[in-house]
Formats: structure tokens, sequence, C-alpha cells
């Protein structure tokens, strides 16, 4: 198996087939190594590692336990024990040294470090998707009218790390099996690969908050003219303060790149709580955006990221879905952003 665009953006809220969702398996308490899934599973059709070029046995290694995936000890799927998930010394190979919340500190790394430990499980299930599922929008005419009659446009992607596309399997910095492409990638290249005439243009860079977005969004894109703008900040502002002013800003300096540009609005997911320290007010930035949005009009929707992962987090854990154990998605994860901007862009 290897990276299908045509499978990876398959909505995990839709069908009756999961594709390669991701666990990892992480004994925590010495029993049985019994991991939910985001359905009840009922039949169990492949368990890889997130390469995709490893297959596991059932029976051997893994065995569907009502519902959920029961990883044996004594096979073939490693178990990270509870030492390497929880440290009880800083981790002198890791460029940050994250505390866990209640002492000691938090496994943490990038590359594939995490990934790596992960494994993905493609299953069959019979119940529905019971939670808000994002639909398509009624907005954004310009971009809708360009994708129906198969014109030209810029489309432009701006944030901080998690846009950038840390941990993809396919980030330029990464570049290990299966090379699923970053999530931006994903979704124009699903656009593309359905007729679309669609640029690219990426330039999201790690660690920035909004306030660094509104001072670097004319500099940046001036020489661009995008159609369809696409900002994802609030991870690294944690709080609210000034996020809607400088959300406001961003959008009002694109606008003079672009009088006729279009806006999504991506609300970020949300960090580990384990994590000592990161989870703060990231769950109050999407009320911001909605607002913003809807003084905006029919030229800016939102791409609501908050409550799609946290109806995932009610599911599954969060080490299950993560790059790098504190913010950052995996190649699972990831995908899901790509679903839910092309639902929203009604394509999918």
């Amino acid at each position: 198996m290897k990276y299908d665009n045509k499978i990876s953006t398959v909505p995990v809220w839709e069908g009756k087939t999961v594709y390669n969702e991701t666990v990892w398996p992480v004994d925590l308490d010495g029993g049985e190594i019994v991991i939910p899934l985001l359905y009840h599973a009922d039949k169990i059709i492949s368990v890889t590692n997130t390469a995709l070029d490893t297959v596991y046995e059932q029976g051997k290694d893994y065995e569907l336990c009502d519902g959920k995936i029961l990883i044996k000890r004594g096979g073939n799927m490693r178990i990270t024990p509870r030492g390497e998930f929880f440290l009880s010394e800083i981790q002198k190979d890791s460029p940050f040294q994250i505390g866990a919340e209640g002492g000691g500190w938090l496994y943490f790394a990038e590359g594939d470090g995490i990934t790596k430990k992960q494994y993905c499980v493609t299953y069959g299930h019979k119940d529905e998707w019971n939670m808000k599922k994002p639909a398509p929008t009624k907005k954004l005419k310009k971009t809708r009218e360009k994708i129906n009659n198969k014109e030209p446009f810029t489309f432009a992607f701006f944030g901080d790390s998690i846009t950038y596309g840390c941990n993809s399997s396919g980030m330029k910095d990464i570049m290990v099996p299966p090379f699923a492409p970053i999530w931006s990638v994903m979704t124009v290249e699903y656009l593309n690969n359905n007729g679309g005439r669609v640029k690219h243009i990426n330039r999201a860079v790690g660690g920035m908050t909004s306030a660094w977005g509104a001072e670097q969004i004319y500099p940046l894109f001036k020489d661009d003219k995008p159609d369809l703008m696409l900002i994802a900040f609030g991870m690294n502002d944690a709080t609210v303060e000034r996020f809607e002013e400088y959300t406001e800003k961003m959008i009002e300096d694109a606008l003079k790149i672009n009088p006729d540009c279009e806006f999504l609005l991506v609300s970020t997911t949300l960090p580990h709580k384990l994590a000592a320290g990161f989870y703060r007010e990231q769950y109050k930035q999407q009320a911001i955006l909605e607002k913003i949005c809807e003084k905006h009009g029919d030229s800016t929707e939102l791409v609501p990221m908050t409550d799609m992962h946290s109806a995932l987090l009610s599911k599954k854990r969060f080490y299950d879905m993560t790059g790098n154990n504190v913010n950052h998605p995996n190649d699972f994860l990831a995908a899901v952003h790509a679903q839910t901007i092309l639902k929203i862009l009604g394509v999918l």
C-alpha cells in the first residue's frame, strides 16, 4: 500500500469504512492494550505500520475486541512502555523539554519519531457519525464558480507549523513513507485531480502567532494576488487576546493585494492536555472566527477544525492522532483537515 489521495480524502464522518485510522499502543497501566477507534469496528480489514509497507496478522499481532483493537503482547507490533511515554528525566535528545501535567516529562519528538510508533487500522463499521458534520458553504461564490467552471485560481495558505505541514510524512523536512503530502497540498491535489486548475501557495511558518501574521501577510503575498486565502493561526496564540484584531488585519491587508479575495478561516486543533502549559484558551478562538465570518458575509467562511478535533477526541485519545505528542497532527489528522476544507468547498 501507499499514499492515495482518493483514500485520504474520504471523509471520516461518511461511509462504512475508515481508512488508515491511527493508533499508538502505549502501556500506561500494565493491563491489556485495548485501543478505542472512531467507530465500533465490526471487521478489521487491515492493520499496517504508518509507512503502509508492513501488514500485521489478526490473531497473532492484534485482535478485534468489542469494536476496539487489542494489541497482543508478544506479537510483532511494538508497545511503548509507560516509562517511554512519561519520562522521569529531561529528554536530552530533544530540542524541547515538555513537562507532563502532574509531574515529570512527556515524550516529545519531531520528524517521524512518534509516527513510527503508531499503526494504521482500516476497518468496517455499521454505526453512524453522531456528531456535527462540516457542510458545503453557500458563501465563497467566486471560488465555487471557479471550481465548478474549472477556471484557474490561486489558493494561498498562511499559518503556523500546523499549516506548514508538521509532522506529515511527505513534509519536505521529513520525507518518509508513505510520503503523504501536507494537508494544503493534499487539498489542492484533490481539486486538480478532479479537473481543477488551482495554484498552491503556502507561506506558513512554524512557531508563529496571529500577531506575526498581521505584520507579514502583505509583504509575503503582495506579488501573488491570491483568489482564496486560508488563514490558520491560534495554536501558538494560546489565548484570545487581540486574536480578533490580528485576524481582521490579515483580511484587511489581503484585500489590499486583491479586493476580490475570499477567505477560509481555520480554527485550530487542540494541544495535548497532558503537555504542561500548552492547553490554554485555544478552544475559545473558533467563536471569534465565527463572528468575523458573519461580519464579512459571503466572502469569508469558517473551517471548524476545533469542533472537528473535539469530535475526534470524544472517541479517540489525543496521542493516537499526533505527530509530536504536543500539538502537531500526524497523517491521519492532517487528512481530516483536507477532508473538512474540501467538504466546505462543496467538492466532496
